[in-house]
């Protein structure tokens, strides 16, 4: 139960656009509202503690936590370098099978619960920004899922350089099928906590997605 909390809470800090310093409600409070008992919202607020999500202060309640400064220094660094589709790929290709293999050894049930969740809702007959917004939150989470904040900066800002690219091959229905097969040979082998398995899923849904915007014309 402490997993479905936790990835509803993620889901609500998310959707309700929460900055860092916002505080949530107190564990009676979300107990109450959830119909949970506060030892299965405390669980579900230690494992967002452990994704680094919030942070919880004695006598201060739980609030959202601001990314460590080297995280932010990452970011204003990697946010104003020149990049070439080219070098974007090649990082990608690089970091996206570790991540996904990180994953594999680290995700919560809650992240597992996001990611079916995402797949769940993702289909061929959505329009191409949906299919690309589903595609970006099925990475994203994945990310997080490493529990690796610098790799979740990078790859987060590598999305957003690779979001015209990628709209392409949301574009026709065989991208957006590929795109979702390659998500469930992935989240097959997290679920399965296969590392090795899921850095092969990666790559090849990597492979997969590059070859057909290769032969768009």
């Amino acid at each position: 139960m402490s997993a479905e909390v936790a990835a509803y809470l993620e889901r609500e800090i998310a959707s309700r656009g929460l900055k860092p310093g916002d505080k949530l409600p107190t564990e009676r409070e979300l107990a109450a509202q959830l119909s949970v008992s506060r030892a299965t919202v405390r669980a579900a607020l230690q494992d967002l503690e452990s994704k680094h999500l919030l942070e919880r202060t004695q006598g201060r309640g739980t609030s959202v936590a601001a990314p460590p400064a080297s995280v932010n220094e990452l970011y204003e660094r990697l946010a104003s370098v020149d990049r070439a589709q080219q070098d974007v790929a090649e990082l990608r290709g690089a970091m996206e099978p570790l991540v996904a293999e990180l994953a594999a050894l680290r995700c919560s049930a809650a992240d597992l619960i996001q990611l079916q969740d995402v797949l769940a809702g993702s289909n061929e007959h959505l329009s191409p920004e949906e299919a690309l917004r589903m595609d970006v939150q099925f990475h994203t989470i994945l990310a997080q899922a490493a529990r690796n904040q610098l790799m979740t900066t990078v790859l987060t800002l590598a999305n957003s350089w690779t979001s015209d690219v990628r709209l392409r091959s949301h574009s026709t229905l065989e991208g957006r099928r590929c795109s979702i097969e390659g998500h469930r040979h992935i989240l097959e082998a997290v679920q399965a906590r296969d590392a090795t398995a899921a850095g092969i899923a990666m790559r090849d849904h990597l492979a997969d997605v590059a070859l057909l915007i290769q032969q768009q014309p």
